[in-house]
């Protein structure tokens, strides 16, 4: 038992390990006790802290600044004195060097530069619970230590930012089009596309001279087109369940919580331009993201020409933990998803989600999407949660547009999503693998529907999208103004994928496959005839009035059987749609069904916007019309103090 115990018959590297590993635990006791000292924190609540950092797999330090117990710069503080090195903030003007791979020393908890005297600096976040370690290193460096500074992770990532903001700006200016040009919607039209509408243009001219035969032939594609629409929606109805078992599903998803251990940092991205007013009710709407806050990090991306929404966003934050500011440099193109993949960079979840302004996300939607994850194979990539108008009751453009969503987000989608098609996704409530977003490219800066766009190049990839149920509810607008613009940016950007994806047919048919192609024809071929259906049959009907008022009897077609072509192509399309709205609208939402008798009065003012979009598309092919949201959702108190991360503005090119 005496020879046990002094250690006979044991290796002797096992007793000096032992030995070893005691002194750094009575070290690492010393320093903690002196930490908490330092940082004014009794025994009992720093356990508490403990039991959270390994309920959500967090370290000491992030679960003691996301409880808000301490600052950061508190944080900092007690980390400067226990260790005894200088605590101090980062030099504006710092250089961030590059290691012998040519990456930036630079982490979350690190950065490795040269100060403007010349100097080298490394300024670090110290992680609590590895102390002792890390202070056998610092007194391994000997004189080397001067160069150590403590600093906090908010003011790493500000450096950080500011210094690769103009590497950043010239990216996501290109995005795809530096090195996937063909992929990319800056160039509108390639020579052969070009070269095939200026053909179609001449046979147009000379088949106007005929009109029985050029009306003939319009009919035909706009019958395809509509057919093929109506024949689109009668499946996705015939798949469709009822109402009663889609919310029964969507109830069950609702309840099964995800268990806190193990999740991984979550990002999230919220786009805001000219909203000032509506950042205290956003602010709020990501603090109440059902999700653990030493996981989370919140990007607010504005533009750095907009001071005002800034500033507001600034105000609102108040002290949140994690929540920061991008100023986006003011340069072409003016796309919000330019200033997404100036952000995407800087973010570090392993998931990452897009919201706008106007946006409510369900607390637990961040939840549902990781347990689908979780679940779902490797190659999916994306999931959309449905989209719910939450104003329909403010007039007669929100109603439709709440049933327009309706028929999208509970029908349409999920039918796709069911058959593994590629998924035209909704502009937000987006949740990716943030490898593969960064892998594919991010979103194209030159495009006005990105996320249509992003949506057909993952599964050009090889990468699923499915759907959600936890939904996000946002505002529809009222004006005619700016509905028009809006649906004019959607569908120009439709016909900006359409090209894009159609520029090689032969290598989208070998990648998507024959199955794929076809949806990708019907969606978005189908959508941007339907935008112009109205007009092309109202053109035709008028002209073939005067061709018969003329006395033209050619034999080939005549007005009853243009008018019967006409009305069983609208009725159908109706229909269909009416048919798939009953289905899939909530029950109280279903009063604003009976404003579907108006239904061919707003495809009308679709198809209006869709004239505007193909000119748009000629003239001004990357203009952003911004939609204005007024703050009509919750309202919060704004707070001081705003931890921002601003990047310096630059003039346009």
């Amino acid at each position: 038992m005496y020879g046990a115990a002094a250690g006979f018959g044991k290796p002797a590297g096992l007793i000096v390990e032992q030995a070893s590993d005691a002194a750094r635990a009575a070290v690492e006791q010393r320093l903690l006790d002196a930490f908490l000292r330092h940082a004014g924190l009794d025994l009992a609540r720093f356990r508490l802290i403990q039991a959270s950092a390994r309920h959500n797999g967090s370290s000491l330090d992030e679960e003691l600044v996301s409880q808000r117990v301490l600052t950061e710069e508190e944080l900092a503080s007690a980390f400067s004195r226990t260790l005894g090195l200088p605590y101090e903030a980062i030099e504006p003007g710092i250089t961030i060097l590059r290691n012998a791979r040519g990456e930036w020393q630079c982490g979350p908890r690190h950065l490795k530069g040269c100060g403007t005297g010349f100097e080298v600096l490394f300024h670090f976040n110290p992680m609590l619970g590895r102390l002792a370690e890390l202070a056998e290193a610092i007194e391994a460096l000997g004189p080397l230590r001067a160069a150590l500074r403590i600093a906090t992770r908010s003011d790493i990532a500000r450096a950080r930012a500011a210094f690769t903001a103009q590497e950043r700006s010239d990216r996501a200016r290109l995005s795809l089009a530096a090195d996937h040009h063909r992929l990319s919607a800056r160039e509108v039209m390639t020579p052969p596309q070009a070269a095939v509408l200026t053909l179609t243009v001449v046979l147009i001219f000379f088949a106007w001279a005929k009109l029985a035969w050029f009306w003939t032939g319009v009919h035909a594609l706009c019958s395809v087109c509509a057919m093929g629409l109506t024949s689109f929606r009668l499946a996705v109805l015939s798949e469709t369940p009822p109402l009663a078992e889609t919310e029964a599903r969507a109830a069950a998803q609702a309840q099964a919580r995800v268990t806190d251990e193990g999740l991984p940092v979550y990002s999230v991205l919220v786009a805001l331009h000219r909203e000032a007013a509506m950042a205290p009710s956003i602010v709020a709407a990501m603090a109440a993201l059902d999700w653990p806050r030493s996981k989370l990090e919140v990007f607010f991306v504005c533009e750095a020409s907009d001071p005002e929404t800034v500033h507001a966003v600034e105000r609102a934050i108040g002290g949140e933990p994690n929540f920061f500011v991008i100023a986006t440099p003011r340069t072409d193109p003016l796309t919000k998803p330019k200033a997404l993949n100036f952000t995407l960079p800087l973010a570090r979840g392993e998931f990452l989600v897009l919201y706008d302004a106007e946006d409510r996300p369900a607390p637990n939607q961040l939840r549902a999407a990781f347990s689908a994850f979780r679940e779902g194979s490797p190659d999916l990539a994306c999931l959309q949660a449905p989209l719910a108008v939450r104003n329909a009751d403010d007039g007669w453009f929100e109603a439709m547009f709440a049933i327009e969503y309706d028929v999208l987000f509970r029908a349409t989608l999920p039918w796709l999503a069911a058959c593994d098609l590629p998924i035209p996704l909704g502009g937000t409530s987006n949740h990716f693998r943030r490898d593969v977003l960064m892998s594919v490219g991010g979103w194209d800066s030159h495009n006005v529907a990105e996320d249509a766009d992003l949506g057909i190049r993952l599964a050009r990839l090889g990468y699923r999208t499915g759907v959600i149920a936890a939904p996000t509810s946002e505002t529809a607008t009222g004006c005619w103004r700016d509905w028009r613009n809006q649906r004019t940016r959607w569908i120009k950007g439709w016909m900006q994928t359409w090209l894009v994806h159609m520029r090689d047919p032969i290598r989208l048919l070998r990648e998507l496959g024959w199955r794929n192609v076809l949806a990708f024809q019907i969606v978005f071929g189908g959508m941007v005839a339907s935008s112009l259906l109205h007009v092309v049959f109202g053109l035709s009907l008028l002209s073939a009035g005067l061709a018969s008022l003329a006395g033209d009897d050619d034999p080939l077609i005549g007005l009853g059987v243009l008018a019967f072509l006409d009305v069983a192509n609208l009725a159908l399309a109706y229909a269909s749609f009416i048919a798939l709205a009953r289905r899939v609208t909530p029950v109280g939402r279903r009063r604003h069904l009976t404003r579907l008798w108006s239904l061919w009065a707003y495809w009308f003012l679709v198809s209006v916007a869709g004239v505007r979009a193909a000119l748009q598309l000629m003239r001004a092919p990357h203009r952003w019309e911004k939609t204005p949201h007024g703050p009509k959702a919750m309202r919060v108190s704004a707070q001081p103090g705003a931890r921002v991360v601003q990047s310096p503005s630059t003039t346009s090119a």
